[in-house]
């Protein structure tokens, strides 16, 4: 293993840096290792500055598209039919893609059980930043530049999650996942160039019915003028006797106006929603694998029932075109 990390910090010393994670992620190919999976969560984060200086083929956002999925309601498409041009129509009519099927079962499985593990040792790190915590949480810690710590850890967890990035074996397996399911060339191909993600806005959940619901859009906080593509991840069954996802279905141009006695300052009275007809918002049903994905200006919440009995697990992952990149948000590249 050692071996392994002086080869890679040798590869990434010499400009090398594609072929610095190769080597990483060949070597996890063997099984799972915490010092592996940490050097190249890292190693992803300091490769963003090769591509920062990139700029997108697309001259004008969202790119214009007709209409694939004529009708209401979200639109849904089977993870083997999922390309760029389908993501675009469905987010530039209809505001989000259900996609069916984007993760298998095994590799959702075994997400559950890094979630869990994550969630063991971020409670034992809340109560003791110095103790032993296994595995399953590793605090990231990124580029100096960059303010970290505390208070998105405390976010997350109000918000029945933990950070992506405190469990590297999560996002091994999920960018694993991910790529498995052709989602780097669809992310290159709908952004027009190469995809980073958020170190503060790619979250694992573990959902409980009683859970927190606000209406928002994203991009009231990250800026209207990104690029964003949010792949939100269903691990277990969901959307029917464990919280999903409300969403309206269509695009929203503008934000929404905020403000009331919501969760956040950003988030959208009940009755601001209201004016949009509540009626037509879309509750998915998701099976384990099922993704969810949609932008900056989407309105949604989370979905809950009073009558929902299960805990529901997803990651949701954001994803940004580095051109465009949000400056607080911390880059892991994709």
């Amino acid at each position: 293993m050692t071996d392994i990390l002086t080869a890679a910090r040798e590869r990434e010393a010499a400009g090398d840096v594609s072929g610095a994670i190769e080597l990483l992620v060949d070597a996890l190919a063997d099984g799972p290792d915490q010092a592996l999976e940490s050097a190249l969560l890292a190693l992803r984060h300091r490769a963003f500055a090769s591509v920062e200086d990139g700029r997108s083929d697309h001259a004008t956002w969202p790119p214009p598209v007709e209409d694939h999925f004529p009708g209401g309601g979200v639109p849904e498409v089977a993870a083997a039919d999922l390309d760029a041009e389908l993501v675009r129509s469905a987010l530039l009519h209809h505001g989000s893609l259900l996609v069916r099927g984007l993760v298998d079962e095994a590799r959702a499985a075994s997400l559950r059980r890094a979630i869990d593990a994550a969630f063991a040792g971020a409670a034992i790190h809340r109560d003791d930043p110095h103790a032993e915590v296994g595995d399953g949480f590793v605090p990231f810690e990124p580029e100096p530049r960059y303010p970290f710590g505390v208070y998105e850890r405390a976010f997350a967890n109000f918000g029945s999650g933990v950070l992506g990035v405190d469990s590297p074996r999560a996002m091994h397996e999920m960018i694993a996942a991910l790529e498995a399911a052709g989602v780097r060339g669809l992310l290159r191909d709908y952004f027009g160039e190469p995809a980073a993600f958020s170190v503060k806005k790619t979250t694992l959940r573990r959902t409980e019915p009683d859970s927190l619901a606000g209406w928002h859009q994203d991009g009231a906080f990250l800026g209207t003028q990104t690029r964003a593509l949010n792949i939100w991840t269903a691990l277990s069954p969901c959307g029917v006797d464990a919280p999903g996802l409300d969403v309206f279905p269509d695009r929203f141009e503008e934000l929404v106006p905020t403000g009331g006695d919501e969760i956040y300052d950003w988030s959208v009275s009940n009755e601001t929603a209201s004016r949009y007809d509540l009626s037509r918002v879309v509750r998915p049903a998701f099976d384990t694998g099922d993704a969810l994905l949609f932008d900056h200006m989407t309105l949604h919440r989370t979905g809950v029932d009073p009558a929902m009995t299960r805990t529901r697990y997803a990651i949701e992952m954001w994803f940004f075109a580095p051109s465009t990149y949000p400056t607080d948000q911390i880059p892991i590249l994709f």
